[in-house]
């Protein structure tokens, strides 16, 4: 699904690096990343997204190689490929809750909103147990409702990959379970590749395999 290899990063003014020698995750794989703050976990994710590209080394997703795509064609892999789920969410309270779900149609000409995507994003609302909030906005929903949101959002373009940031990380060990539960079903069912940072290392044993962002090349 993805590939690095040789990567290396470092944010302009020096200080931080990430390097990566190599980190492949292949569709349907569920994957946990783990590592203390500050170790380069999200940079990691937005290298893997194409949303940052590396000073050297290749990123491939989907069979692309990030860095040699233009801007806007990397932002249509991105959203085309991609579901991202983020420690905050990342809701706009002005829209509703079914138009969060929505929002990767409204703001790109990639996708087209059809009454099949509306019917699946209710479907997914259903099935996550938030249909009856769809017409609420965000400051009018529980955390764990919001999150589920989030999820339904990254899963209505039915992606080949998740990436989750801390996805589970300010929720409570019940709603982070049933969250957990709720991806693994939805991504299971798609046949989707699960790339999760987490600190959570009670969840660790729910997925296929672990891997150490200081192990993968170290922080330089």
């Amino acid at each position: 699904m993805f590939a690095l290899a040789g990567v290396r990063y470092a944010y302009p003014g020096g200080g931080f690096g990430l390097a990566v020698e190599e980190l492949a995750v292949a569709r349907g794989e569920r994957v946990a990343c783990v590592g203390p703050s500050g170790c380069g976990k999200t940079t990691l994710v937005d290298l893997i997204a194409g949303i940052k590209l590396p000073n050297a080394g290749t990123v491939h997703l989907a069979g692309d190689e990030l860095s040699a795509l233009p801007d806007d064609a990397r932002r249509a892999r991105r959203i085309t490929t991609i579901g991202m789920v983020f420690q905050e969410f990342e809701l706009l309270d002005y829209l509703s809750a079914l138009d969060n779900v929505l929002l990767p149609y409204h703001v790109s000409r990639e996708l087209d909103l059809t009454a099949a995507v509306r019917e699946r994003a209710r479907t997914l609302a259903r099935e996550t147990g938030i249909e009856h909030v769809l017409t609420r906005r965000p400051r009018r929903l529980s955390q764990g409702e919001r999150q589920r949101v989030a999820v339904c959002r990254a899963l209505v373009t039915e992606p080949s990959l998740l990436l989750c940031d801390e996805a589970t990380g300010n929720l409570d060990p019940a709603t982070a379970k049933t969250t957990l539960d709720l991806l693994f079903e939805q991504a299971g069912k798609r046949g989707t590749a699960v790339f999760l940072v987490t600190h959570d290392h009670g969840i660790l044993d729910r997925f296929d395999r672990v891997v150490d962002v200081r192990e993968l090349g170290g922080a330089a």
